[in-house]
């Protein structure tokens, strides 16, 4: 047994984590559904579009639900006519990949054994294991996320400019704006946020440059993504036409609703809504797109409190999946509930204990920390999942590692 735990620990990476491997591609076998379910269409209707030559339908029914990163992602198996079980499996790769890069950042700041670990707990973060046989973005956003924290920190790390990591970190970026356009607004924060770091006297220039120069990429390549979505609305830094209903059914002043995502029809359905679901009825998806903000900014303007509260609950189901209006609560929410009880409890004590010592952290994982904090409370402002959330986690299981190796001891005193 020892002899084999030996041959085990000198593996390479590569083999080492293949038993997450094949776990994730059981899981996406075992539960594969027998038919699509939820929003796997429509990501698959986006990847069949982009294979004819488009990608929304003209003005004025535009379709914009979500970004073209993850249809881009499907459009080759499919046009090589991948069947479906491929394309779940994908997800299991996506997840394997991810592990290996984790392991690598770990490794910048950390021990072979201490990366191994906390890779190896990363890999048990069971909550994703619910989105592995699903044709739907959380896989390739979990690796994205993993890779961009790799890359921000090893071009940071680096004393020289290596144009190579910075393009590669600001296409992973772009690349995931494309998959959630959320990160959109985060990136024109983020490089705002760099431009500051060169008014302070505790930031080296370089990490400034660095930063302004990656972040000022990602935005650059978002590029035709805007001027394709301007070609179709006449309207600059238009993203996506999703968020405006996410924003109404989050700012609902109603009591017995707590801001959590209704689908179209549950509102045409609902007494509180149906006068204003069947006003905008006949409006085209521009028009909709602006009731639907209208409407949201009205109802926060008017209920201030209301909002708070349905925000407080928000964050909630943001990190717990919990409350929900007029749903019926079972076990399977201590799924998520249980895990995240202990990485938020962690997340918190390592940053209490460590905010003392902010100048030993590395600028790159500060900035990382503000990239993640923005998305994330940009997230708690419309109807939020908590997928939002646990797509986060390769960051913060590199965080607290680097704080439990790098700042934080323990010591027994012996009497």
């Amino acid at each position: 047994m020892k002899r084999l735990l030996k041959l085990y620990s000198g593996l390479n990476i590569y083999y080492k984590l293949i038993p997450f491997l094949l776990l994730y591609l059981i899981i996406c076998i075992v539960f594969a559904p027998h038919e699509n379910v939820g929003d796997e269409d429509r990501y698959l209707s986006f990847a069949n579009n982009l294979l004819n030559g488009f990608y929304s339908p003209p003005y004025p029914e535009i379709n914009l639900w979500n970004g073209p990163g993850y249809p881009l992602f499907l459009a080759p198996f499919i046009f090589l006519k991948f069947p479906f079980i491929a394309l779940r499996l994908l997800n299991g790769l996506l997840l394997y990949f991810s592990l290996i890069i984790s392991y690598k950042t770990f490794s910048l700041y950390s021990s072979k054994r201490s990366s191994f670990i906390y890779t190896s707990f990363l890999g048990l973060y069971f909550p994703i294991f619910e989105m592995l046989p699903l044709i739907l973005t959380e896989s390739l956003t979990w690796f994205l996320v993993s890779l961009i924290c790799f890359l921000f920190l090893k071009s940071l790390k680096e004393k020289n400019i290596s144009w190579k990591l910075i393009i590669l970190t600001a296409f992973s970026i772009t690349y995931l704006v494309m998959t959630k356009v959320i990160f959109g607004y985060v990136v024109i924060i983020m490089f705002f946020v760099s431009l500051f770091m060169f008014l302070l006297p505790i930031v080296s220039r370089s990490s400034a440059k660095k930063s302004t120069i990656i972040f000022l990429l990602s935005f650059v390549f978002c590029l035709p993504w805007l001027l394709y979505t301007y070609s179709l609305t006449n309207k600059l830094f238009y993203w996506t036409n999703s968020g405006s209903m996410s924003m109404y059914t989050m700012s609902t002043p109603f009591a017995n609703e707590l801001g959590d995502w209704k689908g179209t029809e549950d509102l045409k359905q609902n007494p509180n809504h149906k006068v204003f679901m069947d006003s905008i009825t006949t409006l085209n998806s521009l028009q909709r797109d602006e009731a639907y903000k209208t409407a949201a900014i009205k109802n926060i303007k008017s209920h201030p409190k209301k909002y708070l509260s349905n925000w407080i609950a928000n964050v909630g189901r943001l990190l717990f999946s919990y409350p929900y209006s007029n749903a019926e609560q079972t076990i399977k929410t201590y799924w998520t509930i249980i895990p995240n009880m202990f990485v938020i409890v962690i997340i918190v004590l390592t940053f209490t204990l460590s905010i003392a010592h902010y100048k030993k952290f590395p600028e790159g994982l500060i900035l990382l920390f503000l990239f993640i904090l923005i998305y994330l409370f940009g997230s708690s402002l419309i109807s939020a999942y908590r997928r939002m959330f646990y797509v986060t986690m390769p960051f913060w299981f590199f965080f607290i590692s680097y704080v439990n190796n790098n700042i934080i001891s323990i010591k027994i005193k012996n009497d």
